[in-house]
């Protein structure tokens, strides 16, 4: 099987990025799908990881939260292929195109606490204490892009 990345350009291409959201966060983590899609999605850019059959297995979003900031959110993979490095190559697709497109020279995340590790090993360093979102334990991180 092979995987490939895109930005979503179409209401289909989001719907899929929304059913991946939905199978990650609401179904296998018990989050309130009622919150799920929020007041940012709509300016966010989304990206897709969809495998041959053009299915929906990965999907991230980025907003500009400040100037020279922009966050990464609602980024899942689902469970049947998590583990294969699509994570991270999605990881490195949204830093590459925040690099050739933008001005912003840093990327900060909300990462949920067990799932701080990965981000580190794509960079990103804690800021901050620990805090809980919808329940769950979170830390902000940040990661300084390299721009050479």
């Amino acid at each position: 099987m092979t995987y490939s990345i895109r930005i979503a350009s179409t209401p289909e291409d989001v719907a899929k990025c929304h059913r991946v959201r939905s199978a990650v966060f609401t179904e296998e983590q018990g989050y309130d799908s009622a919150i799920e899609i929020d007041e940012i999605d709509k300016d966010c850019l989304h990206w897709l990881v969809v495998d041959d059959n053009d299915q929906g297995v990965g999907t991230a979003r980025l907003y500009k939260y400040s100037d020279t900031v922009g966050k990464v959110g609602r980024v899942a993979v689902l469970l049947s292929t998590r583990g294969s490095g699509l994570g991270r190559v999605l990881m490195e697709t949204i830093e590459q195109y925040v690099i050739e497109s933008t001005n912003l020279d840093t990327l900060a995340l909300s990462s949920q606490v067990p799932r701080k590790g990965f981000y580190e090993k794509c960079g990103y360093v804690a800021t901050g204490d620990i805090y809980l979102d919808e329940g769950q334990p979170h830390v902000f991180m940040n990661k300084k892009l390299d721009r050479q």
